[in-house]
């Protein structure tokens, strides 16, 4: 492997299923998925964990993960369970989630040796390149005990590792599948915390008032309440309004405006695309001015997509490279 950054990103993958009214189609998703399959289009190497069934369903996700150029090494094949899915129907232009459970995702098995091998030999790549490694996930792979058990065991080694990596954690909160003790026990240990209004108030932060002062409290407050481990960056997505990025030290928060979409299919997979564009940002290095420019830019274009993906390799584009 030639020395690339690392991006190991863990959690769901599932089938998004429109309703009738909706279009009726059946598509690629879940947010790590969608993360991944970003930051494999934008060029980079994503290490992706998760679990499908051995049917149809789960067969077709590995054999489009393959078709995008993706590494599957990652991806169990469980039989006797069924792979994900999502009934997505939407209301006055906004996604609901209808989210089954006890699906393969939901069983994440423990790494196979050859799996943790890589995951440690990707992590030492990226170390004596002297370039940087994050771990994405989100708090809904952690909703069943099993799935949980595993993302823990992953976080301690990949957190802890004498080659330590920095967790992004994208908070994207699906009710009733989170407790709040399980969200500030992930958010204490993230050194990237991605997440809009609503949920900053899930965490704690003040339920009204403007979103800037919000942003500033939350960020200051979370910056002190960490388990030894350094806040970089707090996300805070307005939707249509754009966002908000807190960093240590900062007077006020950075503010980007998000441009209108060029045509608006549905905003599944919006927050998705702007968390996989910080994410470049953080693994290659470029300043949070340039890279929260691009995510709103690019999360406005995947709102022209029914659902989060594209196989066409020509959309994944950042806007500062054309």
């Amino acid at each position: 492997m030639s020395d690339s950054p690392a991006a190991i990103i863990v959690g769901e993958v599932l089938w998004d299923c429109f309703s009738e009214q909706d279009g009726g189609k059946r598509i690629l998703g879940g947010a790590p998925l969608n993360v991944a399959w970003n930051l494999a289009g934008f060029g980079m190497d994503p290490l992706f964990i998760s679990a499908v069934g051995d049917d149809e369903l789960g067969h077709e996700i590995i054999q489009r993960m393959k078709s995008f150029g993706m590494e599957t090494e990652g991806v169990a094949v469980l039989p006797g369970v069924d792979t994900g899915t999502v009934q997505v129907t939407l209301q006055d232009g906004e996604p609901h989630y209808d989210i089954v459970k006890g699906v393969a995702w939901d069983q994440i098995p423990t790494p196979t040796h050859a799996l943790s091998e890589m995951i440690s030999d990707r992590m030492a790549t990226a170390h004596r390149a002297d370039l940087p490694a994050l771990l994405y996930h989100g708090s809904l792979a952690f909703r069943d005990e099993r799935s949980r058990s595993t993302l823990t065991k992953l976080r301690e080694k990949i957190l802890h590792d004498p080659i330590r990596a920095s967790a992004f954690f994208d908070v994207n909160l699906r009710a009733p599948h989170y407790t709040s003790s399980l969200l500030n026990d992930l958010r204490r240990s993230a050194s990237f915390i991605k997440l809009n209004l609503d949920e900053l108030g899930e965490l704690g932060s003040e339920a009204e008032g403007d979103p800037v002062e919000r942003t500033m409290a939350a960020g200051r407050a979370f910056e002190k309440d960490t388990n030894d481990v350094t806040l970089s960056g707090l996300l805070v997505t307005l939707g249509s309004d754009g966002a908000l990025c807190y960093t240590p030290g900062c007077g006020e928060p950075l503010r980007v405006r998000s441009p209108e979409p060029e045509s608006m299919e549905d905003p599944v997979g919006a927050g998705d695309a702007f968390a996989a564009v910080v994410m470049h940002g953080i693994l290659t290095g470029r300043p949070f001015t340039n890279s929260l420019h691009d995510a709103v830019a690019f999360a406005s274009k995947v709102c022209s997509l029914q659902g989060a993906t594209c196989d066409d390799p020509h959309f994944y584009r950042l806007p500062s490279d054309s």
